[in-house]
């Protein structure tokens, strides 16, 4: 799991810079053509193992490590797995809607406690990104619960994967951290609705690795004690 750290891989700028058109009208971008701008400048090529194991069907919910350190960004790690569902089930925009962290602890100065610029920009990016925005662990429950709201209802028409990182931000590369408070709950809320989850471990072996495992049926995750360990335990398997 160890990650070398001679990897690094560049801040891809242009694709980033092209959401604020996007970002200050409110509208969205391809989610298809923005991941695969970034993916086409990691070097060397990430590498996708058993993407024949995803099912037939990609109504799922896709969960992985939050592999993010030094020199590797998250939006690379989402880009990846997002051009990777979109090799396995064709076109479809956006090939992923993403769960994502759309706010930020405050910024403390000394005694001072600023708002984090974060709350602005976060929900706006995550809109552009047609991404379901939740708010850190631990602040805002009311946010997330609307969020929470919206997916649930999103369900019953939903024709594409959603995305999740059960770990939150505090995940890291190299290192498997618990599952947040709340995602037991919600993959058996989305199992009710018929989602089984799909694990996949992201790793380096002298470039980006994703190996993907067959889907968790919903009949397990709903008998599980805790889903979303369950989950945790065959993402620790793939990496």
């Amino acid at each position: 799991m160890a990650a070398p750290a001679e990897l690094r891989y560049p801040v891809p700028w242009g694709p980033v810079l092209s959401l604020g058109p996007h970002i200050r009208r409110g509208t969205r971008t391809s989610v298809d053509e923005f991941s695969a701008a970034i993916v086409s400048r990691i070097r060397p090529e990430p590498r996708l193992v058993d993407l024949d194991r995803l099912p037939e069907s990609p109504r799922f919910v896709l969960a992985a490590n939050h592999y993010q350190r030094k020199g590797l960004w998250i939006l690379h790690t989402g880009a990846v797995l997002t051009q990777a569902i979109r090799k396995r089930y064709g076109p479809g925009d956006p090939p992923v809607r993403w769960m994502v962290t759309a706010n930020w602890p405050p910024v403390r100065i000394g005694h001072w406690q600023f708002r984090s610029p974060g709350d602005w920009l976060l929900p706006r990016v995550a809109n552009t990104l047609a991404c379901y925005p939740v708010s850190f662990a631990g602040t805002k429950p009311a946010y997330t619960a609307r969020s929470l709201r919206v997916i649930l209802r999103d369900v019953a028409t939903m024709n594409r994967p959603i995305g999740i990182f059960p770990e939150g931000a505090p995940g890291l590369a190299g290192k498997l951290s618990p599952p947040l408070p709340g995602v037991s709950r919600l993959l058996g809320r989305l199992a009710e609705a018929g989602l089984p989850v799909v694990p996949a471990g992201i790793s380096e072996d002298g470039g980006f690795v994703i190996r993907f495992s067959g889907p968790i049926s919903t009949e397990e995750i709903l008998k599980a004690p805790d889903a979303a360990v369950l989950v945790m335990e065959r993402i620790a398997r793939l990496i």
